[in-house]
């Protein structure tokens, strides 16, 4: 009897362990919200996407957002890093939010080295910056370290360059039929001859000549410097491949004497303010607003944002995104891509995570076909996640749908629970796809092409067939204090760039002074300024 006795415990005992076995392992997972998080304290738990990323990993997460709102946020998080107590993952704008960013909470002792961790226990991951390794380079920091995950945009689709040509050259389309402009122009002489059509022809229709042919708030301007191959501040040489300044530069001189000419004209208005600062979005807002811009910098969302008020106005009002100006050469640069494969939330793990592989094993599941799929789409129909307590609230219904030809689309009722996007339904886009709050994933671009406004999307393309080749890398981070260090006047030489743009466009100081201007530049130290650019960019190059 004694003996039946002891091998029934002992079974038991082995149930208890199988059952221990076969629980979930358990991650900590702090994140900090996109936005203001008055709905954040219930909607994670429910995400069906991450509902499906957790049992694909075999991972529990215990959800611990830090909640408040954006004001607040920055606070709550670096009071969390002061306790002392982390948990096992932290994902948030690290690089905006801790002084040093990413690196620095590396210094400090508050988040691990992955590069083993990405050996061991991160297979897909691994397997992802092997094949693509100038995309590994700019996730590594000098020393060849990997200290954080974030969402990876390969940028080599068109629907992928979606996520970053936000901003291009924008104008008002019933203003060019009015004034029988049939193409768009491509060419700075082709600009020239629409904005005199905008200026004399009386395209808004109300008999004045009020038009301001092309608004230069906001330093919309500049938007015309990739067609001198040059850029706003640092910039690659396209010809000799090195570091410059675009306003210390001879092709500065030619953007100034094609801008002087505009502004003498009237067909630029509005780049300064009375008080001699840059105009800013307001102004030029309220200009596109009165029906009197005819063109501007803009973003993708402004048919959404701004054409609604226009309309209202003028009934007839609609607006194109134009193509980047090509140069001398007949190459269309942009600027303002902010081009990076990596995002501003990241990722890390902390020293405190008490199970790294586990850790490891939720992040790498992301970065898988179906794991991006999840934290962007959500769950596909007739996903048996679906069928589990925790998603009893979509009452059985996928967030998309995969047809014949392999291309995915929202689910009728997935498009229901989000149709007032921006009407205050932003809640619901996070009930069941992630890709506001940037969990680590690869790609994604078809989600963003897909799920946007169709003028959105048509712009950010047209604005991403240009080449950002101008561009200094976006993972290059020269910060201000590294740039006082080599030049200890950079607030001068800021200042003093911005007063005599200023004074040029404006014909306050004539362009045979020009010389004068980069002489001063000179005197300023912009050449070591430029030389630390340079020596961060070679030392990125030979990651």
């Amino acid at each position: 009897m004694k003996k039946i006795v002891a091998l029934m415990l002992a079974l038991v005992m082995l149930l208890c362990m199988c059952g221990a076995a076969l629980a979930a392992d358990k991650v900590s997972y702090t994140l900090l919200p996109f936005s203001n998080s008055v709905y954040e304290p219930y909607i994670y738990e429910g995400l069906v996407g991450m509902l499906k990323v957790q049992k694909m990993a075999d991972v529990e997460i215990e959800w611990q957002p830090i909640l408040g709102s954006r004001d607040e946020q920055p606070a709550l998080y670096l009071a969390m890093l002061a306790s002392g107590n982390y948990p096992d993952v932290i994902q948030a704008q690290h690089n905006n939010m801790y002084a040093g960013g990413v690196s620095q909470l590396f210094a400090d002792g508050i988040i691990i080295e992955l590069n083993d961790v990405i050996d061991k226990y991160m297979p897909n991951y691994k397997a992802l910056l092997e094949a693509h390794p100038e995309v590994a380079k700019t996730l590594k920091d000098d020393q060849g370290r990997y200290l954080y995950f974030t969402v990876i945009n390969p940028g080599s689709t068109p629907d992928e360059r979606v996520a970053f040509t936000w901003y291009g050259l924008q104008g008002r389309k019933d203003w060019m039929e009015n004034v029988g402009i049939e193409e768009m122009p491509t060419t700075i002489d082709g600009w020239y001859e629409m904005l005199v059509a905008f200026r004399d022809l009386d395209p808004n229709g109300n008999g004045e000549q009020d038009e301001i042919p092309f608004d230069g708030g906001a330093s919309g301007y500049t938007y015309f410097m990739p067609a001198y191959d040059i850029l706003n501040g640092a910039y690659i040489n396209p010809e000799t491949g090195k570091v410059g300044i675009g306003e210390y530069t001879q092709n500065y001189k030619a953007f100034l004497e094609t801008m002087s000419k505009w502004y003498a004209e009237g067909l630029v208005k509005d780049i300064w303010k009375d008080d001699g600062t840059t105009a800013g979005d307001e102004e030029k807002d309220a200009n596109i607003y009165a029906d009197l811009a005819g063109s501007w910098k803009g973003l993708s969302n402004y048919w959404e944002q701004r054409l609604p008020q226009v309309l209202e106005k003028n009934p007839n009002a609609d607006f194109i995104a134009f193509p980047w100006i090509v140069d001398a050469n007949g190459v269309a640069y942009g600027t303002d891509y902010n081009f990076s494969y990596g995002d501003r939330f990241t990722t890390v793990i902390t020293v405190d995570c008490k199970n790294v592989e586990a850790a490891a094993r939720l992040i790498d599941t992301m970065f898988t076909e179906e794991g991006t799929n999840c934290t962007t789409w959500g769950i596909e129909q007739g996903d048996d996640i679906l069928t589990i307590p925790e998603t009893a609230w979509c009452q059985g219904n996928g967030t998309y749908t995969v047809d014949e030809n392999g291309v995915k689309h929202e689910t009728e009722w997935a498009n229901q629970m989000t149709e007032n996007f921006y009407d205050g339904a932003f809640a619901n886009k996070y009930r069941y796809a992630m890709s506001h709050v940037s969990f680590p994933r690869w790609g994604a671009g078809d989600y963003l092409a897909a799920t946007r406004e169709p003028n959105y999307v048509a712009s950010a393309k047209l604005w991403g067939e240009a080449s950002n080749a101008l561009e200094y890398p976006a993972a290059i981070v020269l910060s201000v204090d590294a740039q006082k260090a080599a030049a200890p006047q950079l607030d001068e030489i800021n200042a003093y760039i911005n007063d005599m743009t200023k004074k040029f466009i404006t014909g306050e100081e004539p362009l045979t002074n020009f010389d004068g201007y980069m002489d001063q530049l000179q005197k300023m130290g912009i050449e070591d300024l430029i030389a630390a650019y340079q020596a961060a960019y070679d030392q990125f190059m030979a990651r």
